[in-house]
């Protein structure tokens, strides 16, 4: 999966392979169901931590249910 793809991703490649929108990733980050580093004032993303994330496809589906708990 990705192999073509870079072994630590920026805010927005990762966000582009996953199609979704800056908040979404970034609340994903701040949340932490997706482990992000700092580097220059930017996020990057582990390629492991992302494909991680996919295929714990129960992450993302509790971190949905919770927002859409609290969002009104």
């Amino acid at each position: 999966m990705f192999e073509h793809e870079p072994d630590l991703l920026t805010r927005k490649e990762a966000q582009d392979l996953l199609r979704v929108g800056k908040n979404t990733i970034l609340n994903l980050i701040y949340d932490g169901y997706l482990p992000a580093i700092v580097i220059a004032n930017s996020y990057r993303i582990k390629k492991s931590d992302l494909i991680r994330f996919i295929e714990n496809s129960s992450a993302f589906c509790r971190w949905a249910i919770f927002m859409l708990q609290y969002t009104p």
